[in-house]
């Protein structure tokens, strides 16, 4: 296959998730706030003096702040499922009621209700015992939880680093890639006066920790949006398989990266790698990236025969000229 067929095939894909992205953004962020709301200082309180950390965001709480999540994966999933079937087999319907769709959508939303929980409770735990540690009273300490809901553990630690930057007067804070920069001017005044307020940190720790909050919402809706992608396409595969409109047993797929200096050492080692559509690479993963944050590798496709005649191409296919030319003339 050409570079140009891989490059339009990864675009239109790409595009695609960013579009999705978005609006798991936004799910992430609403589902942070419901459980940031949910908290209460006494529930919180005792819930700390008991040790019981890991009650502080069950399961349940989890799964019904990230229901709205859950439905725009499954939205995007089958949307990136139908826009492959229509480039490769048009007016062939998606059946979203398959079991292996309604198995594989079920799975990535378990992931990502999986990953964003636990990384919740893992940065609770982590406030409670770094505040523990230092000394701090525990109905300060949980007061002070619902602010770092939708952070990463290392990010509170940087917000913190923050914080301290701030009241030593250290112009390393000006560094900081996610600060707000509408504070730069009172930032570099203050370092060289009389340095801040305890109102005037508060309020440009708040800011900083806010670009956090989204920052790592980005982070997340990007991961899962080309996770839905890649679910889409091989769920398209699967279903245009098993209904006859291609021939498995001729079908493929291969690791393709971006091979630019942001790709991951072990996923270049997974370059070009083949294998039939339905198996695992050998580094476990049915499709790249499989639970990796930000994983830009995608699966080509390839197949030597399509059972119906005039099916056309279907995604991004080395053999099918048909689909290069159709497509770089859009």
């Amino acid at each position: 296959m050409s570079a140009a067929t891989v490059a339009l095939f990864r675009a239109r894909l790409e595009r695609r998730a960013a579009g999705l992205a978005g609006d798991l953004r936004s799910a992430i962020l609403k589902a942070y706030d419901l459980l940031a709301s949910n908290l209460t200082d006494a529930e919180l309180t005792g819930l700390i003096e008991t040790g019981n950390l890991d009650a502080i965001v069950t399961d349940a709480d989890a799964r019904l702040a990230l229901r709205t999540l859950q439905t725009r994966i499954r939205d995007g999933v089958e949307s990136a499922a139908k826009a492959m079937l229509r480039e490769g087999f048009p007016g062939v319907a998606f059946d979203t009621l398959s079991p292996s769709v309604i198995r594989g959508i079920q799975t990535l939303n378990d992931r990502a209700l999986q990953t964003l929980s636990t990384e919740v409770r893992e940065t609770v735990r982590h406030v409670v015992e770094q505040g523990l540690r230092d000394g701090v009273g525990v109905r300060t300490i949980a007061r002070n939880l619902r602010d770092v809901i939708g952070l990463a553990p290392n990010q509170t630690d940087a917000v913190a680093n923050f914080r301290r930057m701030l009241e030593e007067g250290d112009a390393e804070a000006l560094t900081r890639q996610l600060r707000d920069r509408r504070f730069d001017g009172t930032l570099r005044r203050a370092f060289a006066g009389d340095g801040l307020g305890p109102k005037q940190i508060d309020s440009m720790v708040s800011a900083y920790q806010r670009r956090f909050v989204a920052f790592n919402a980005e982070t997340n809706a990007r991961t899962v949006a080309m996770d839905a992608q890649k679910l889409g396409q091989h769920l398209a595969y699967a279903d245009a398989v098993s209904r006859g409109d291609m021939n498995g047993a001729t079908l493929t797929k291969r690791w393709s990266g971006t091979l630019d200096d942001r790709e991951r050492d072990t996923h270049l080692a997974m370059e070009g790698e083949t294998v039939p559509w339905d198996a695992y690479y050998s580094n476990g993963q049915m499709q790249p990236g499989d639970g990796e944050y930000n994983c830009r590798c995608v699966s080509i496709y390839s197949t030597i025969e399509t059972i119906k005649p005039g099916a056309g191409a279907f995604g991004a296919f080395e053999n099918l000229q048909a689909y290069a030319g159709a497509r770089t003339r859009t």
